[in-house]
């Protein structure tokens, strides 16, 4: 049974049917079928861009991947697909996405759809790793495009306006290893005077504060292994020199360093539930 809302919470999924086609032909039959119809991703959306009153299609079990052209450097997979089960076979391979989404359960088409950022303000979106695709229309028929071709660009990021996304073609370069460097106590002033230079000083740069003083408690420091090493000083951000819990499971970011004791007065850092992150 398919899930009756969002991700978040708090949108309340008003569909009268949801389908789990686990096939191209069955998801063009379905579409031919429907007076209406939206495609359900991983339910990352915070609105009802995804919600309709008459037919959903989950595409959960179209997940695949087809096929890896070790020649043009492209990844083809199935419009369900999410980064978390694309990156372990790309890597696998030997290839690598230039950038992911923030969680592994996002879907790749979805992400491509509403242009979502992934990571570091020095690299292109999520969707302009899109060199192909094939969206099924509202007749059911499918359409195939691929970049060069007119409004290529706007059909990628289509907000789910044009069809629903059965395949896409990726870019993919070789593998990569990425180091990273935690700091502690940003003055808030050096932030906000250098807020360009800090954020694109590495592949990815993420600073968490807790909203209290004039210090922003951590700052991550993710570069390519081959980069120059980063500097010890960091705009005023000192590079930390114990373990830091950096976001806890619920996604908070708390400065709390994670031990099996703790004096009564620090705020309590939630045990680690099985299957999410472990801390940096």
């Amino acid at each position: 049974m398919e899930p009756d809302r969002n991700w978040a919470g708090n949108i309340a999924y008003a569909a009268k049917r949801v389908h789990a086609p686990r096939s191209l032909a069955e998801l063009q039959e379905i579409v031919r079928k429907a007076d209406r119809v939206r495609a359900l991703g991983s339910r990352h959306s915070f609105n009802r861009i995804a919600d309709t009153d008459a037919d959903l299609v989950a595409m959960r079990h179209l997940d695949k991947l087809l096929a890896i052209d070790t020649t043009a450097r492209t990844v083809t997979v199935e419009g369900g697909i999410t980064y978390g089960g694309l990156s372990p076979a790309l890597h696998q391979a030997g290839f690598a996405l230039h950038n992911l989404a923030s969680l592994p359960h996002i879907s790749v088409a979805g992400a491509a759809a509403t242009a979502t950022h992934g990571s570091g303000v020095g690299n292109k979106n999520l969707a302009t790793s899109v060199a192909a695709m094939k969206i099924v229309t509202a007749t059911g028929d499918i359409l195939t495009l691929k970049r060069g071709d007119a409004d290529f660009a706007g059909a990628v990021v289509n907000l789910g306006a044009l069809g629903i996304v059965a395949e896409l073609t990726l870019d993919v370069e070789p593998t990569f290893e990425i180091s990273q460097r935690l700091y502690v106590d940003l003055p808030f002033e050096a932030l906000a005077d250098n807020f360009d230079a800090i954020m694109g000083a590495a592949y990815s740069v993420s600073v968490f504060t807790k909203w209290q003083g004039d210090l922003m408690q951590q700052v991550w420091h993710k570069a390519r292994a081959d980069a120059p090493p980063p500097p010890d000083d960091f705009f005023g951000a000192k590079p930390a020199t114990r373990p830091w819990h950096g976001q806890c499971p619920r996604g908070r970011p708390r400065p709390v360093p994670c031990r099996r004791r703790r004096a009564r007065t620090r705020p309590r850092c939630p045990r680690r539930r099985p299957g999410s992150p472990r801390p940096p």
